[in-house]
C-alpha cells in the first residue's frame, strides 16, 4: 500500500489530503482542550504520517532510533500520566524539539551523526526554509488538481493568478497603513470590518477550519521539504567543483565498495554520494579540528588544581560535620546553609567545559606526558565531586531549615546529574575509547525522563511531612498548591495528622473544577482524574 503511495503520480495530492486529514484531528484533539491523552496521540500518528510519506529517504533503523522514540512516548505521556505544570510547560518544547532533531537524523537531506552539533542546524533548515518553499508547492497542486480540464494556457493563468494574489499582499497593507492614516473617514469604514467579521463568524465551525488549514499547509510543507528539499546554489557549485576533480579518499572508496549493486537503491545511493563528497571536501579542503598542546593544557590544570586541592583541604575541616553543628567559627548554620552554594555550582560547571577541552581537544603525546595528562585531569574530577558534595550538603542543610520546593528539588536532581558526567568523565579518562559526547547526550535525555517520572511532587510532599515531623513546621499553603500528583498524600495526611490542611485542599478541588474541558476525553488526565476522586469523596464524607 505505501509502496504504492510513493509510485502514484498523485503522490503530492495525497499527501497533502492525508496532511489536511492530520490537521482536521489536529484541531479535534486540541482545538480548545487541554492537552492529555490528546498529545501522545498525536505524536504517533505525526509518526505514523512521516513514515508513510516520507518513507524512501529513510535512513535504515539503528538503536538511537528507538532510544529517541521511547524518549519522545514517554514524555509525551507525562501529559496523561501527571499534572505537574513546570514539566508540562518544559515538554510542550522539547517534545517537539527532539521529534524535530529526530526527523532530520531519520530523513534529513544531508546525512548527520545523531551527536552531530549540525544537525540542530539541518533541523532548522527543514523546519524554516524547506517548509516555506513549499507553500507555492501546494498553490501549484490545487491548480493541478482543479484544472484537469483545463488547458496549459488556462493553468498558466490560475497560477499567475495565485502569485499576483499573495504577492499583493505586503503591498495592500502597507497602502492600507498609509490609507488608513491619511483619511478619517475611510479609517472608521475599516474600522467596522472587524465587528463585521464577528457576526460573519457567528458559526464556531470557521475558527476551527482556520485551524485545520493553517495545519495541513505546515504539515504538508514540513513532510514534502525532506520528499524534495532544496538544495542552495552554494552547494550546487561545490558539487560541480567536485565533480570535475578526482575522489582520492580511502574512506570514500570503502563507502563505495561496500554497497552491493545488487542492493542499491535511490535512497542508499544518494547517502553513499552524500558520504563520498562529503569525504573529498574533507580532504580537499585540509580541514581539521583544533588541537590544543598538551604542554599548555597541563601546565594549565597544574595551577589551577593547586587552587582547588587548598579549598578541597579547607572543606574538609568542616564539610562532614558541619551537619551536626561543626561549623567554623563564626558562621551560623543559617548562614552556612546559603552561602557559596551557587558558587561551588558555577565553579563545577566550569570543570566540566576544562575537561571537555582537554579530553576532546588535546594533541596526543608521548606515554609520560599522557599519564601526567590523566592524572591531573583524575586531580580536576575529583576536586569537582568534592565541591559539588559540599554544595550538596549545602542545600539539604538549606531545605532542612526551610522546607523543600521545586527549585531545590530540580537543583538536587541536577547536582546528581552532574555527578554522573563526573563519574563518565573519570572513565573517558582512564578509557580513551569512550565516546565522551554520544554518552553525555544519551544520559541526559535519560535523566530527563527520570525526573518527569520520579513523582517530583509526591517527593517534596513527603519530605515536607518529614521535615513536619522532626521539626513541627509546615506551609500548608504551599502544600495545597502542588499539582494533583500529590493530592491523595496530602489527604491522607490531613486525615491523620494536620486537620489544617483540609480547608486548603478544598480550594484546590474548587479551582481544578473551574476547567470548562476537564471531563473532555482529549483531556484526560490520570492524575486530576485520581485528585478529583479522593476530593470529591471527601467532600461527600
Amino acid at each position: 500500500m505505501i509502496e504504492k503511495i510513493l509510485a502514484s503520480p498523485n503522490r503530492a495530492l495525497i499527501t497533502l489530503l492525508s496532511a489536511l486529514l492530520l490537521a482536521v484531528i489536529h484541531q479535534y484533539l486540541f482545538y480548545g482542550e487541554e492537552p492529555g491523552v490528546s498529545y501522545p496521540l498525536f505524536v504517533v500518528l505525526f509518526y505514523g504520517f512521516m513514515f508513510v510519506f516520507a518513507r524512501d529517504r529513510l535512513r535504515a533503523l539503528t538503536f538511537i532510533d528507538a532510544f529517541m522514540a521511547a524518549v519522545v512516548l514517554m514524555l509525551s505521556l507525562t501529559f496523561v500520566l501527571f499534572d505537574n505544570v513546570l514539566l508540562k510547560v518544559l515538554n510542550f518544547l522539547v517534545v517537539p524539539g527532539l521529534v524535530i532533531l529526530h526527523m532530520t537524523y531519520l530523513a534529513g537531506r544531508k546525512q548527520r551523526h545523531w551527536w552531530d552539533i549540525r544537525l540542530i542546524g539541518t533541523s532548522l533548515d527543514h523546519l524554516v526554509p524547506q517548509t516555506i518553499r513549499h507553500w507555492g508547492t501546494i498553490a501549484a497542486i490545487a491548480v493541478k488538481a482543479g484544472g484537469r480540464g483545463m488547458g496549459k494556457s488556462q493553468k498558466a493563468v490560475m497560477v499567475k493568478v495565485f502569485i499576483g494574489l499573495a504577492a499583493s499582499i505586503p503591498i495592500l497593507i502597507v497602502v492600507l497603513a498609509l490609507l488608513t492614516s491619511a483619511d478619517g473617514v475611510f479609517n472608521q469604514y475599516l474600522s467596522g470590518f472587524p465587528e463585521w467579521l464577528n457576526h460573519l463568524t457567528l458559526t464556531p465551525g470557521l475558527p476551527r477550519i482556520i485551524w485545520v488549514i493553517i495545519a495541513g499547509v505546515l504539515l504538508f510543507s514540513y513532510v514534502w521539504g525532506f520528499v524534495q528539499p532544496m538544495q542552495y546554489e552554494a552547494e550546487k557549485r561545490e558539487n560541480a567543483h567536485w565533480k570535475s576533480g578526482t575522489v582520492s579518499s580511502p574512506n570514500a572508496i570503502q563507502v563505495v565498495e561496500s554497497v552491493n549493486a545488487s542492493q542499491a537503491t535511490p535512497a542508499t545511493e544518494t547517502l553513499v554520494s552524500s558520504n563520498v563528497k562529503t569525504d573529498a571536501h574533507s580532504i580537499r579542503t585540509g580541514s581539521e579540528p583544533v588541537k590544543l598542546d598538551p604542554i599548555i593544557v597541563g601546565t594549565m590544570l597544574f595551577v589551577i588544581n593547586c587552587v582547588y586541592v587548598l579549598f578541597v583541604f579547607v572543606q574538609f575541616s568542616y564539610l562532614f560535620g558541619a551537619g551536626n553543628g561543626h561549623l567554623p567559627p563564626d558562621l551560623s548554620y543559617a548562614e552556612y546553609a546559603r552561602s557559596g552554594f551557587a558558587e561551588l555550582v558555577l565553579v563545577t560547571g566550569i570543570n566540566f567545559f576544562i575537561l571537555i577541552v582537554a579530553l576532546q581537544y588535546t594533541r596526543p603525546s608521548g606515554r609520560t606526558a599522557s599519564i601526567t595528562h590523566q592524572v591531573l585531569l583524575l586531580v580536576l574530577v575529583g576536586c569537582s565531586a568534592i565541591m559539588l558534595y559540599s554544595a550538596f550538603m549545602r542545600l539539604n542543610l538549606y531545605e532542612q531549615a526551610y522546607g523543600y520546593t521545586y527549585i531545590r528539588f530540580l537543583v538536587h536532581a541536577f547536582m546528581i546529574f552532574m555527578a554522573l558526567l563526573l563519574f563518565i568523565a573519570g572513565l573517558r579518562i582512564r578509557y580513551t575509547s569512550i565516546p565522551l559526547i554520544r554518552w553525555y547526550i544519551v544520559l541526559a535525555l535519560t535523566a530527563y525522563v527520570a525526573v518527569n517520572y520520579v513523582g517530583m511532587d509526591n517527593r517534596i510532599a513527603e519530605l515536607n511531612i518529614k521535615r513536619y515531623h522532626d521539626t513541627g513546621n509546615i506551609d500548608a499553603a504551599y502544600l495545597a498548591n502542588l499539582s494533583a500528583d500529590a493530592v491523595p498524600l496530602l489527604r491522607e495526611f490531613a486525615d491523620e495528622e494536620f486537620p489544617n490542611l483540609k480547608d486548603h485542599l478544598l480550594e484546590r478541588e474548587a479551582y481544578m473544577n473551574k476547567g470548562e474541558n476537564s471531563s473532555s476525553w482529549p483531556s484526560f488526565n490520570v492524575a486530576r482524574n485520581s485528585a478529583a476522586k479522593v476530593l470529591s469523596k471527601w467532600r461527600t464524607e
